[in-house]
């Protein structure tokens, strides 16, 4: 409770806060200024101004008693380039200007005395000749981590000292570069383009990561051979339209290392090498077609499944009310109308249609002849309707709760969007259709994952 209310305090105040004007803030600030209190006089002012541009008043209190503050955070900038470190002198003086640029923002200037502009520069400077000291010794003890940040430091505060941007791009990619050339050596293909990938994406071009970028594709690209699919249901089609899904579906997989050959693709090579077998596509010569294509691993599958049913439309008539007006005479002799309900019926109709879809397919290792994954995907989808046919008005038509009219809200609202009701079910063909696409999809996905396993 006390958490509650102290919210609708801030609130409050933020809500009284926006309602004052320019000149209340400048009164507050002339207020804060003669208590000492320079910062919020400052602050105050600058809020006035803020408001109306135009406020004298408000501006001259803000110039000077912001060019007070800026005064102080200067102060701090000589007491750390004297006493401090460099870092923390030039971080005091960036503070300054911050300021400085935030009070120019509501156009009042402040000014910095040259001298300390002066005092800045020599201190940046030798600020980053540190930095690049520092930074070139990490680089040379390959700690090039240590060494991005020392350089990415200097960039922050001169984009354009020396060759500190290049170094910079040294301690990044070498590493990644290292790891890409161990990776790559090592038969890691997909590990060793990550980290090429990595530099690559910076836009460095940086050594020879083009070239074993290419060389880790062309070494380590795994070849899948998509065999026209096996029909085991009565449907004409079904094994062309679910290899159809299912190649569409392996194209979208963004994997640089998978390679699919389709049904298209594989007929061409066979006709180059003047391959002749009858029922060509059958699974007992499917692994000597995907050799001969130069695949590592094969995808068969069988359609299992594949049906459609449309249920009966049945009608059900139930008993309802519907509304009318009655216009009537009070005590007083002054007419009103009274809502009355009378008897009626109305027609419920239902029906419904559904396909079911499975494929089983297999992904068959041609290099050891072992089964790397097979999987039966099944799915069912069914689509209804229920709505209501009625003669009358059906904007006052109530529902029966026995022999009494039902008001209930939700009761009605359910009637009334029966009576709206969709009335045409969906092509079942159509639903079958989307089961393919899906189920395909369902197995590209699954593909993907193993093409992680298969090319490290």
């Amino acid at each position: 409770m006390k958490r509650y209310t102290f919210f609708i305090f801030l609130i409050s105040l933020i809500v009284l806060s926006s309602c004052h004007n320019s000149k209340y803030y400048t009164k507050l600030g002339a207020k804060q200024e003669a208590a000492g209190l320079t910062n919020e006089a400052a602050d105050s002012y600058y809020t006035a101004v803020q408001k109306k541009r135009s406020n004298l008043d408000a501006q001259i209190g803000l110039k000077k008693n912001a060019q007070l503050v800026l005064n102080l955070k200067l102060n701090e900038f000589t007491q750390r380039n004297n006493f401090g470190t460099k870092r923390e002198a030039v971080y005091a003086y960036q503070t300054a200007i911050d300021y400085k640029n935030r009070i120019a923002g509501v156009g009042v200037q402040l000014t910095v005395p040259d001298y300390q502009v002066s005092d800045f520069e020599k201190t940046k400077k030798a600020y980053l000749n540190e930095l690049y000291e520092d930074g070139t010794k990490l680089l040379e003890e390959s700690k090039f981590k240590e060494a991005e940040n020392q350089f990415t430091e200097i960039s922050k505060w001169d984009p354009s000292f020396k060759d500190a941007e290049n170094l910079k791009d040294i301690a990044y990619a070498e590493p990644l570069y290292q790891k890409g050339m161990e990776e790559f050596n090592a038969k890691r293909y997909r590990a060793s383009h990550e980290n090429f990938s990595k530099v690559h994406d910076k836009k460095l071009n940086y050594k020879e990561t083009e070239k074993y970028m290419e060389q880790c594709i062309q070494k380590g690209m795994y070849t899948m051979a998509l065999m026209p699919f096996q029909n085991g249901t009565n449907v004409n089609g079904a094994d062309t339209k679910a290899g159809a899904y299912i190649l569409n579906a392996l194209t979208t997989v963004k994997d640089p290392f998978m390679n699919v050959v389709d049904r298209e693709n594989l007929q061409t090579i066979l006709n180059e090498q003047k391959f002749q077998m009858s029922g060509v596509f059958s699974e007992s010569n499917a692994v000597e077609i995907g050799k001969i294509a130069g695949a590592k691993a094969i995808i068969t599958g069988t359609v299992l499944n594949h049906t459609v049913s449309n249920g009966q439309l049945r009608k059900v008539t139930r008993n309802g009310f519907e509304s009318y007006q009655v216009q009537k005479v009070n005590a007083e002799g002054k007419t009103y109308y009274d809502t009355e309900f009378k008897p009626v019926t109305y027609d419920e109709y239902y029906n419904y249609c559904e396909a079911n879809v499975s494929i089983q397919y297999k992904l068959t290792s041609l290099e050891t002849g072992g089964l790397l994954k097979t999987e039966i995907v099944t799915d069912k989808k069914k689509d209804e309707v229920l709505y209501v046919v009625y003669g009358g008005n059906g904007n006052n038509l109530y529902p029966a709760n026995g022999n009494v009219v039902n008001t209930n809200y939700s009761d009605r609202n359910a009637l009334k969007n029966m009576l709206n009701g969709r009335k045409n079910l969906a092509d079942p063909q159509e639903l079958a259709n989307t089961i393919y696409i899906e189920s395909a999809n369902k197995i590209a996905n699954t593909l993907a994952k193993e093409m992680l396993n298969l090319v490290k």
